[in-house]
């Protein structure tokens, strides 16, 4: 059985208030406490360092296809892709 989502959002909008009762200072060290916790916990075996590799080479390849795809549209003079009507 799930917990009951009324919790959790009870939950979510105390940390909204806690987080609004900080500095900013405060609020960047929280994140960055976060952002240990999660990285302690993700997996640093092999299989998972390929697949972050893998994600890696995608993301890459993702922008290099959005560049090509805007110096296309800026050398034609275009402010978006023709559509082929």
């Amino acid at each position: 059985m799930l917990p009951d989502p009324r919790m959790f959002e009870r939950s979510v909008r105390q940390q909204f208030l806690v987080n609004r009762a900080r500095t900013p200072t405060e609020r960047m060290m929280a994140v960055c406490d976060l952002l240990d916790v999660v990285r302690a916990m993700a997996p640093d075996g092999p299989e998972a360092r390929e697949r972050r590799r893998r994600v890696m080479v995608l993301r890459q390849q993702e922008k290099e296809r959005w560049r090509a795809i805007n110096r296309q549209l800026l050398a034609t003079g275009r402010l978006e892709p023709a559509t082929g009507v």
